[in-house]
This record gives C-alpha cells, sequence and structure tokens, in this order.
C-alpha cells in the first residue's frame, strides 16, 4: 500500500516536471537517486559478502525490465497521453506479473486473486477511457504503457525468483535500480545524449521529489515481496492509480481533465485490491 502510494505521488511529481522537460531526463534523475540511496543502504545494513550472492543475477536481469525499461516507458506515455490516461494502463502489470508467476514460480492463482485481479483491470479499462491531457494525442502512443505493463511484470517475476534464491530486497533494490540507470543512460546516448538531456531548474525539484518517491516505493516493493506472493503483491501495488488521479485532479488541473468516470474505475480497483489483500 505504501508502495503504491509513493507511486502515486511520483507520477504527478513527474509529470509536473515534464512541463519543461521530458521523459528521458526524468527517467534518468529518477534512478539515479533510487541506485544511490539503495546502495547507501546497502553500505549501511548489509554484509559485503550479500553482494556475491547467486541472486544478483536474477535482480540485474530484472532492473533491465523494471525500472529500466518500465520507468522509461512510463515516463513516455505521462509525456505522450497524460497521467490519468497512462498510470492505469501501465498498471495492468498485475494481470502479466500472475501469469507469469504461476508459469514460472508454480505459485497459486486462487479464485479471489482471479476475481481481484479482474476487477483491477476492470478499473484499469474504466480509467483508461477518461480524458487525459488537454489537446491532442495519438492512439499509437497507448503502446508505451502497455509495454511499461509487460516490463513491470516480468521484472516482478525476476525480483521474486532471486529473493527466492537469497531473501536480500536491499540487495535486490541496489542491483535492479543500478541496472536500471546504465540502461537509461544508454538510452539517453542513442537518443542523443547531452542534446536530449534537459534538465532546467523549473523541473529539477520537481524531478528530485518524485525520485524520493520512486526510490520509497522501489523499496517497499521490495520489502513486500521478501515476505509476501507475487500474486498478491503486484495487484495491491496496482492500486495507485486510484491516488493518481485523485491527485491529477488536484494538482494537475491546468495540465489534464477528468471525468465522472473515475468513479466507476476507482470503484472497482479499489474493490479488486480489497479481495487481493484479504486472501
Amino acid at each position: 500500500m505504501l508502495a503504491g502510494f509513493c507511486f502515486a505521488c511520483s507520477h504527478v511529481l513527474v509529470r509536473r516536471g515534464m512541463v519543461n522537460s521530458n521523459a528521458l531526463t526524468a527517467s534518468v534523475i529518477s534512478l539515479t537517486m533510487s541506485a544511490t540511496v539503495a546502495w547507501c543502504l546497502v553500505g549501511l545494513f548489509v554484509p559485503l559478502n550479500a553482494v556475491l550472492s547467486p541472486a544478483i543475477w536474477y535482480f540485474i536481469a530484472a532492473g533491465v525490465f523494471a525500472p529500466g525499461m518500465g520507468r522509461t516507458l512510463n515516463y513516455v506515455g505521462i509525456e505522450r497521453i497524460g497521467v490519468a490516461r497512462a498510470v492505469p494502463i501501465v498498471n495492468s502489470s498485475p494481470v502479466f506479473a500472475s501469469v507469469f508467476a504461476v508459469v514460472f514460480l508454480a505459485e497459486v492463482w486462487m479464485l479471489q486473486n482471479i476475481l481481484g485481479t479482474a476487477l483491477v483491470i476492470l478499473g484499469v479499462v474504466i480509467l483508461s477511457s477518461i480524458r487525459s491531457a488537454q489537446g491532442q494525442w495519438r492512439k499509437m502512443d497507448l503502446i508505451y504503457p502497455v509495454l511499461g505493463a509487460t516490463s513491470f511484470g516480468i521484472s516482478s517475476v525476476l525480483r521474486k525468483g532471486g529473493l527466492n534464491v537469497d531473501n536480500l530486497p536491499l540487495v535486490a533494490a541496489a542491483f535492479t535500480s543500478t541496472t536500471g540507470f546504465l540502461f537509461s543512460i544508454g538510452l539517453l546516448h542513442v537518443n542523443g545524449g547531452r542534446r536530449i538531456f534537459h534538465l532546467p531548474r523549473k523541473s529539477l525539484g520537481w524531478y528530485v521529489a518524485a525520485g524520493v518517491f520512486n526510490t520509497s516505493a522501489m523499496l517497499a516493493v521490495f520489502y513486500a515481496l521478501s515476505e509476501g506472493k507475487v500474486v498478491i503483491v503486484e495487484p495491491i501495488v496496482a492500486a495507485n492509480p486510484v491516488v493518481s488521479v485523485l491527485l491529477t485532479a488536484v494538482f494537475l488541473r491546468d495540465l489534464e481533465s477528468i471525468s465522472t468516470r473515475v468513479v466507476a474505475g476507482a470503484i472497482c480497483t479499489v474493490a479488486g485490491t480489497l479481495l487481493v489483500v484479504t486472501v
């Protein structure tokens, strides 16, 4: 629940920062903060030999998909079609994560899990039909949050696989965030390097604040996965579009507009989350 709230706050802060900047810059700043904080915590609380665990290969692979690909695609989606539309689509990732967890981790997907996840996704579909950023947007840009959802789903299963090998959530956070950071730097270089990196003072404060929330969310996710199943953790985290949309209505009124469909989407998402939590 904490992870979902922090992700929602970061989405709104990133959207505000991108008024004068762009998605790739936001991704680099966010992942730089996440990696730095995670390694500082590892240095303080984790024995040095823990970084040599065979589980790190799972975490490195997970980092390529998310936060590397997933967070970048999420930010591009927010930039192209707005928070109110992109975030709910990205948070359909529990469908992918749950299916992958059942297939590759032999987790049990109980009927209540299925119903809860289905309600979450129904909420996503409804929320995705609301108006987004003012102005025109292209339907083909929906591909960015869809691919982001897939990336997050794959990453969740890899993270849990690594935690099953060695339950080291701080080490997992450090390696995945570092891999994601390196991925975003490579992506930035391919797309023009310094030419595309644009960080005015007006955006820096928003991005730093978003990075704090993103890092908190990332750590919360890893600790949740270290104690619970993917099929339970991911749908709960995916409830964050409700908070994202509410924050959008309050703080992004000059950038995005929302409709009464939000109420129906919120009800479905919250109901689905409650079903998952009470298993």
